[in-house]
């Protein structure tokens, strides 16, 4: 019988691994799990989709979703450091800010403003949300190894719990001002939330559009390829994904089991 059972991710006692990959988009969760081995799924509820994979050394991983924003990626993380998270990697997309960002690029964050306000349940703003240092060179370090340097960003995102911005509102001048790279809506979160429970966590991010050039929005019809179906955004996340596994057995090989 499972035990100490989640109320959103429905997920118990030996669910979670110490190694936890986390996604916005429920499936993405199936298909990052894909690329490791034994992949099952272990819960699924209120469209939150929890599975459990083994990389090439045999470290297991849990992947999970959590959902578009701050919100429900804050209840997600709760219920997982519960069950014994301790590394959390965000593999995710991001809207490009800085005009070297292009679509189908990739940005692995050093820090994340903080334009939202559940992490202040945690930590005043004063706090700095900064990715782990050693994930994140070991994601930078294998993402280097999978794409060409022009297409690879390291810097700051601009986390924001609003996606459809006024335009008395929109911030977007004033941080591409400040060389930001990127726009999301979960890594601040995670940052502050991992470094005030003791945890590490990173985030890896493909570039869905740049909101100065080609910013991702309404289709004409769907024959038109762009944001989540563009190509050059489906090659990054699989190459994203695959820095992340290989970024994984680096520095995790430790915990890998015989499979």
């Amino acid at each position: 019988m499972k035990l100490r059972i989640q109320p959103h991710l429905r997920v118990g006692e030996g669910d979670v691994e110490k190694v936890v990959i986390i996604t916005g988009n429920p499936d993405r969760v199936p298909l990052i799990a894909s690329q490791m081995k034994r992949a099952e799924e272990i819960s699924r509820n209120r469209g939150l989709v929890t599975y459990r994979a083994y990389t090439p050394a045999g470290v297991a991983v849990t992947v999970s979703g959590t959902g578009m924003g701050t919100p429900s990626t804050h209840i997600c993380l709760e219920e997982l450091a519960k069950l014994g998270a301790q590394n959390i990697i965000r593999v995710g997309t991001c809207g490009g800010i800085d005009l070297s960002v292009k679509t189908g690029d990739v940005v692995v964050p050093i820090g994340s403003i903080r334009d939202e306000r559940t992490s202040m349940n945690y930590a005043p703003i004063q706090y700095p949300a900064v990715a782990s240092a050693d994930l994140h060179r070991a994601l930078f370090d294998e993402m280097s190894a999978l794409f060409p340097a022009d297409r690879l960003h390291s810097g700051v995102c601009w986390t924001s719990d609003v996606y459809y911005a006024t335009p008395e509102n929109n911030q977007l001048d004033l941080w591409t001002r400040c060389n930001v790279k990127c726009i999301e809506m979960e890594s601040s979160l995670l940052f502050v939330f991992a470094q005030t429970h003791g945890l590490r966590a990173a985030s890896i991010l493909a570039v869905d559009g740049n909101l100065h050039r080609d910013p991702k929005k309404e289709q004409r019809d769907e024959s038109q390829k762009t944001g989540e179906q563009s190509p050059l955004l489906i090659e990054a996340i699989e190459k994203e994904t695959r820095a992340t596994i290989r970024a994984i057995d680096r520095l995790f090989k430790g915990l890998a089991t015989s499979i």
